[in-house]
């Protein structure tokens, strides 16, 4: 396979600084030479490997050729300067050398991005295979989440899982731009995508959800997020993933995060915060953050599995740093869970039926999503039995 090299330069001295150092190509590699006016019709009728392009004293006329330019680039000045690397790393060039750099040091860096070439020519050959195929499409989405990510999540023992849905038509193009190469994307049914972002934690996906949501437009976009330790499942992240997308379209909001891993069963909740925040308003911030992860899915839920059964009412929540609230509005009188922090160490629970109150104290450590179902479930037997009392 020929491995040809084009030098692009105004200055023909150039040819003959560069040309001499690239003595260990095969003899059927060829080197070619061109002005930046005959680049781009020497890059179409050679089609070179790699493109070596010299940047002289005109740097807006480098950074314009250099954007055009298809092909892995190698970046030639011929005096090291900060501003005018920078601006070659903005293009995009893949390596750069100077007329101080040994020739040992050039023909290394020419000679290992053509080697790099090839590898990403069998990989371009294996991604067309995927596409011919139908297991990649047009935009460089998986199609079955199923399949694909069982794989990954056995290559990587970290990262975090997203799962989105959008008004807007086709987002994948968007989000693409958006990904690193080592993210794992997939489409779902519908308007749903997933990611895997590998060795991320939850606010980096956090941070990416954001800046889709931006491009999206903030209505009709939710996500659901959720970290991946271990040896889960791939069939019991994507319930989990799914729930917290349920979640954040039926509470409105941009994004849910439903973790085991952040929830405070199994352990000290407080030392899952970062305790090392010696900012009493960054702790604060945190402890809500952790109260909510708690709360939303717990209330959303318990309100889409009454809200039908019960007669004559309505059942709505609201979550705050202050208080939570899940309220069912009945014929003759209403009925309130409402939820509030005490200290860091403990939250109050008041229930209150009409003129009834009662209140329940439980420690942090022990408020987990099954003890406040269970303790939703008794809510609202309680209002069932008040009502017919007073039926």
């Amino acid at each position: 396979m020929k491995a040809g090299v084009l030098i692009v330069s105004n200055d023909k001295t150039v040819f003959d600084f560069i040309k001499p150092k690239l003595v260990l190509l095969r003899s059927s590699d060829t080197v070619y030479e061109s002005d930046y006016n005959d680049a781009l019709d020497s890059i179409v009728k050679r089609s070179p490997a790699i493109v070596i392009l010299h940047c002289g004293y005109d740097l807006h006329a480098f950074t314009e050729l250099a954007k055009k330019i298809n092909k892995p680039l190698i970046a030639f000045f011929d005096e090291p300067d900060t501003e005018y690397l920078l601006t070659a790393c903005d293009c995009g060039i893949s390596d750069f050398f100077t007329r101080k750099s040994a020739p040992e040091e050039i023909l290394v860096r020419v000679m290992f991005l053509l080697k790099n070439r090839v590898q990403k020519e069998k990989l371009e050959t294996g991604y067309d295979i995927l596409k011919i195929n139908g297991i990649v499409d047009a935009a460089g989405f998986y199609t079955n989440a199923e399949k694909i990510f069982p794989y990954f999540m056995e290559r990587f023992d970290y990262g975090t899982f997203i799962i989105l849905s959008s008004a807007k038509e086709d987002l994948s193009l968007d989000i693409a731009e958006l990904l690193r190469e080592s993210d794992i994307k997939c489409c779902g049914y519908g308007n749903i995508y997933y990611i895997f972002m590998p060795d991320t934690d939850i606010d980096g996906a956090v941070a990416v959800v954001r800046k889709i949501s931006n491009i999206s437009g903030s209505a009709g976009f939710h996500a659901g997020i959720c970290s991946h330790y271990g040896n889960k499942e791939f069939n019991v992240i994507n319930n989990i993933l799914e729930n917290a997308l349920n979640v954040a379209v039926g509470t409105n909001k941009e994004y849910i995060i439903i973790d085991e891993n952040l929830t405070p069963a199994g352990g000290n909740w407080i030392e899952k915060i970062n305790t090392n925040k010696k900012n009493f308003k960054l702790f604060k911030q945190e402890f809500n953050k952790m109260l909510e992860l708690v709360l939303t899915p717990v209330f959303y839920q318990m309100q889409t599995k009454y809200e039908t059964k019960l007669m004559n009412t309505k059942i709505y929540h609201n979550i705050t740093p202050e208080v939570s609230v899940f309220k069912i509005m009945g014929e003759y009188f209403d009925s309130e869970f409402r939820v509030k922090s005490s200290g860091f160490s403990a939250v109050n629970i008041e229930i209150i039926h009409n003129t009834k109150e009662k209140r329940i104290t439980i420690d942090i450590n022990d408020l987990e999503p099954k003890t406040l179902e269970v303790l939703l479930e008794e809510f609202i037997e309680e209002h069932k039995m008040y009502m017919e009392e007073l039926c």
